[in-house]
């Protein structure tokens, strides 16, 4: 495995990270990572690999492709289990 050094240059004051990070935080499944991949391929851009993703989720480094597409998957699983509480009340 490699060896990762903290990215010195992210910096969280950007807000628009911060509340991606944030809605992340909340709303990402524990099964993100295939998901990812997927909503990745689906816009026709090369599949990264899971370590890169994790390394994305994990704020050590920073690639906006992917940080957009773990927010639509938190996205997508916000909306599923709305729905789900919706149908079962």
């Amino acid at each position: 495995m490699s060896k990762l050094i903290n990215n010195s240059n992210f910096k969280e004051d950007n807000s628009h990270n911060k509340k991606a990070y944030e809605f992340i935080d909340k709303h990402l499944p524990v099964t993100y990572v295939d998901l990812t991949i997927a909503c990745i391929v689906k816009k026709g851009q090369p599949a990264p690999s899971k370590a890169l993703i994790r390394n994305v989720r994990n704020k050590t480094i920073l690639r906006n492709d992917i940080l957009l597409a773990l927010v639509e998957v938190a996205n997508e699983n916000k909306e599923a289990v709305e729905k789900i509480k919706l149908l079962t009340s």
